[in-house]
């Protein structure tokens, strides 16, 4: 298994791993929720702190750049490294598809945590943000090293 596929497989687990309930701290969990509860009630509802937006943006912005990039490649006769792709990437529709399944796929994940976790939301999204970063790069020395 290549790297990059070491790390898509990684990043996932992590994801889910991180997105499982974690039940050795309930007293936290009790507190945290009675003092959201207050503060609702007061009409303070939690602010979305600007680091989560930008992350979404960030990873919608490396999903498009892996999407030309590796269509650039592609033209200069390179080849898809991750197995999972090689069929689709072919396809100008199917591989669109799939990154936006991939982006707002994710972006829902993490506003649904966001409800129940906020800690792991970010940490999904610096996740994902973190292997489109590797694929980003990896994309690009292919490109410089196809010139």
């Amino acid at each position: 298994m290549n790297r990059i596929a070491t790390t898509v497989a990684a990043a996932a687990i992590l994801s889910l791993l991180m997105s499982a309930p974690a039940f050795a701290g309930e007293d936290t969990v009790v507190v945290t929720a009675a003092a959201t509860a207050a503060q609702m009630r007061l009409g303070k509802a939690l602010a979305r702190p600007k680091l989560l937006p930008a992350l979404y943006a960030s990873y919608a912005a490396l999903q498009a750049y892996d999407v030309v990039s590796t269509k650039q490649g592609l033209a200069r006769g390179a080849q898809e490294a991750n197995p999972l792709m090689q069929g689709v990437v072919g396809n100008n529709g199917a591989f669109l598809a799939m990154k936006a399944v991939a982006v707002v796929g994710t972006i829902v994940a993490a506003e649904r945590l966001w409800k129940t976790n906020k800690a792991a939301a970010i940490m999904v999204m610096v996740a994902s943000n973190g292997v489109a970063a590797v694929v980003a790069a990896r994309n690009a020395r292919t490109l410089r090293q196809l010139r």
